[in-house]
């Protein structure tokens, strides 16, 4: 299998005539953890006291370490006594050390040291960011899956200190950035020493060439004789990402909102309220069943119903939120109010928002403007009435629904409310020059003043 992968033994003494170029990486750590890293993945026992590492060697070792039955190891910082040698990649202890790990396998399984293993962990970070009035939440679905990252290990001396730098490669052949490396824990990794998740040869193999392939571009060199040195290791990281979707329940009404992501960095989403397209993170419902976010349902201050907010309409004479349905709206404003807000004009006989009156005169017959017979707004009601051309002096306003037109004779006065879009007299009335007060015309004096 190692020559499968393009591997061969590694032998730290070995020399070539072709230079060997060992990659640079920001992940790299001191030989003695390393070495810590490997007892533990091979399980074997390991004592440190006073600087020296100490290792009993099982029966079937000790040939290749001249019969001793136990190793000791300067660590480093450490100088080494007469009873122990130092530690470093050169040394037969780590080269048998590196042979050990290769015998477990073409790569050995490790997983970050900090990672939700579990379902129920996921589901308790997501929930807690979420607030349900008056409802529920739970998990409509979730899976934890393996994802293989490859990690290739060199050993290097860098000024005299023996270290160990890492390459890391993703499940898709790609190069893991320094800021990745640490988001995902793998720095901070444990031995899987049962039932490691399985990966076939082939994707291995091609982890393996694409680790390679970004080894080589970080290690380049001019030399056009300058080789790769072997990794000393080859170790599986398997990272965990979670996938499911939430289930958030109010009454009878279900949503659901779906998440995704590395499980060590998995962040609730916030979720996105199918009516209101606002996102957020606390839920409620309407009275109609409809889940949206909380702070974009209200009661109507009319009915009391928890509806949207978008479907409440301000009244411009109380000020309150309210549906629609309750209201009407001004002709004079052209805003909603509510249906009982409303009183006739004292002038044009108008129902109108009590906002727009003033001594129950609406605000359209007090801003009534001077204007000439010619204006089309005249020009066309005349032509329905031709009775009113002997009126001179015209001043005129309009609201959504109709015009209202004052005119002048001698000795009297006129007022006329005309539909705007049917022409029709609404109301006709006549006072003298000087009275402030208009009488309503019969039906037979309207004939004749409009004829």
């Amino acid at each position: 299998m190692l020559t499968d992968l393009g591997l061969s033994p590694v032998s730290v003494t070995a020399t070539s005539r072709r230079v060997a170029i060992v990659p640079d990486s920001p992940h790299r750590e001191g030989i003695a953890d390393f070495v810590r890293w490997a007892l533990t993945q091979l399980e074997l026992s390991w004592e440190e006291v006073d600087g020296c590492g100490r290792l009993p060697l099982p029966e079937a070792d000790r040939a290749a370490f001249q019969g001793r039955s136990e190793l000791k190891l300067a660590l480093e910082g450490f100088p080494p006594d007469s009873s122990a040698e130092a530690l470093d990649p050169d040394c037969p202890f780590v080269g048998w050390l590196v042979d050990r790990l290769r015998a477990a396998g073409p790569a050995v399984h490790i997983r970050p040291c900090e990672q939700p293993t579990a379902v129920a962990e996921v589901a308790s970070r997501l929930f807690d960011a979420y607030r349900v009035d008056g409802g529920q939440i739970h998990l409509g679905g979730c899976q934890l899956a393996d994802v293989a990252f490859l990690r290739l290990s060199f050993a290097a001396n860098e000024n005299g200190r023996a270290v160990v730098r890492h390459v890391f490669v993703t499940h898709d052949g790609a190069s893991v950035s320094e800021a990745l490396a640490i988001e995902l824990g793998l720095l901070d990794v444990e031995p899987i020493h049962k039932y490691p998740p399985r990966i076939d040869d082939a994707a291995l193999n091609a982890l393996v060439a694409a680790g390679r392939r970004i080894a080589a571009k970080s290690g380049s060199s001019r030399d056009p004789l300058a080789t790769i040195v072997e990794p000393i290791a080859l170790a599986l990281v398997w990272v965990k990402h979670a996938s499911g979707k939430l289930q958030f329940t109010v009454g009878e009404t279900t949503v659901e909102l779906p998440f995704a992501g590395w499980a060590r960095l998995l962040e609730a989403p916030p979720y996105v309220g199918e009516h209101s397209g606002a996102s957020g993170f606390h839920l409620a419902a309407t009275d109609d069943g409809r889940i949206d976010l909380a702070e974009q349902i209200a009661s109507c201050q009319h009915s009391g119903r928890r509806v949207l907010d978008e479907e409440l309409v301000t009244c411009s004479v109380t000020g309150k939120r309210v549906l629609a349905e309750f209201t009407d709206h001004c002709p004079v404003s052209g805003s909603p109010v509510l249906v009982d807000q409303f009183a006739p004009c004292s002038i044009c006989r108008q129902r109108v928002g009590k906002g727009v009156l003033e001594h129950q005169t609406c605000a359209a017959c007090r801003q009534l403007s001077k204007t000439r017979k010619d204006d089309p707004r005249l020009v066309w009601i005349m032509g329905e009435h031709p009775g009113l051309q002997r009126w001179n002096r015209w001043q005129l306003a309009e609201t959504e629904q109709v015009y209202i037109g004052q005119a002048e004779s001698l000795l009297k006065r006129l007022l006329v409310v005309v539909d705007k879009h049917s022409l029709s007299v609404r109301h006709l009335a006549t006072a003298s020059r000087f009275s402030p007060t208009w009488t309503t015309v019969s039906h037979v004096e309207k004939q004749n003043l409009l004829g």
